[in-house]
């Protein structure tokens, strides 16, 4: 921990031309005598801190001091030290641990590459926050990834987007994965590997049985799969020829992709009509086609297939059968 606490004193001193015992102290969650022993060691090992006297006075360390240590390039440590989206370790319930990491790290940097990897944190902020989506609760990721590191069985009470309620399930944990802000468990439960939402998990509780996992066990490679088969065509998909008001277009695309059979994108067929355009959309799911076409009339007119506008109007029938009575 002192260690720890003297390379976090070398870099302050590194990247403030003069600071307070006090302000060390704070820092540090120390006390100001606890510092003052801190300064003396550094002294004696070396490096060259001095006090400077006055109303603004403190500690600093003699220009163009690094302790030797590392040869980092520019590059590696505008990657190391301008990175500000640690809060995806902070989730894990490791960001005091990178935190310190890169503090050791750059009290060996150059001048140079400390400078840079500066300028771009000035430049870049990262934010894995989804839009208009609240933040999903990861309170459960230190104790879920423990228990994947350690082999050792969890029970879940967990609440399925299906559920209408949290139920318990025993899964056993073989690793974590995060994917556009949201946090999830891989893990096997009654002899199938499944996905579980982390945000979902009111509470895990680790049990003393361990579990093995395959030798050859890819973490990478088992999201792929299990991403693959969830994203596969399940027969249900459906294309549709559609002609779209040019006001809205820019909208209908917007709101259709995320609906679209994975690798694909709307296709624009003709161009000539001034008030519209025609598009060609595949949709993985055809009732999720049918609502967002039925949301979007009469904006966008369904041009073919026939069954697909034959069953739009069996459903807005039935819709108006269902609510007109409120008319």
């Amino acid at each position: 921990m002192r260690a720890e606490r003297l390379l976090s004193i070398m870099l302050l001193l590194r990247d403030r031309s003069t600071v307070s015992a006090r302000e060390l102290a704070d820092r540090m969650e120390v006390s100001t005598r606890t510092v003052l022993r801190d300064i003396e060691s550094l002294s004696a090992a070396g490096v060259p801190v001095y006090a400077e006297r006055g109303r603004n006075g403190g500690f600093a360390l003699l220009e163009g001091f690094r302790a030797d240590v590392s040869a980092l390039t520019d590059h590696e440590a505008q990657v190391l030290f301008a990175y500000t989206g640690l809060d995806t370790l902070s989730d894990l319930g490791l960001g005091r641990e990178i935190r310190q990491t890169l503090e050791k790290l750059a009290s060996t940097a150059s001048d140079d590459a400390f400078e840079r990897a500066r300028d771009l944190r000035d430049v870049v902020h990262i934010d894995r926050r989804r839009w208009f989506v609240d933040p999903d609760d990861s309170r459960q990721l230190p104790t879920l990834r423990l228990a994947a590191i350690r082999r050792r069985r969890v029970r879940l009470t967990y609440r399925g987007a299906a559920d209408d309620r949290a139920r318990q399930r025993t899964v056993d944990p073989w690793g974590l994965v995060e994917n556009g802000g949201r946090w999830y468990l891989v893990a096997r439960h009654r002899g199938e590997v499944k996905t579980f939402r982390v945000g979902r998990v009111e509470r895990a509780v680790v049990l003393d049985s361990g579990f093995e996992r395959p030798d050859d066990f890819d973490i990478g490679a088992e999201w792929e799969r299990l991403r693959s088969r969830l994203e596969r065509p399940t027969g249900d998909g459906v294309t549709v020829d559609v002609r779209c008001a040019r006001a809205h277009e820019r909208r209908f695309r917007r709101v259709c992709q995320p609906l679209l059979e994975s690798g694909t994108r709307i296709e624009t067929l003709d161009t000539d009509d001034a008030d519209a355009v025609r598009l060609r959309c595949t949709f993985r799911v055809r009732r999720g086609a049918l609502g967002v076409l039925l949301a979007f009339s009469p904006d966008v007119e369904v041009a073919a297939p026939a069954d697909v506008r034959d069953e739009m109007l069996q459903t807005a029938r039935a819709a108006v059968a269902t609510y007109g009575v409120w008319v």
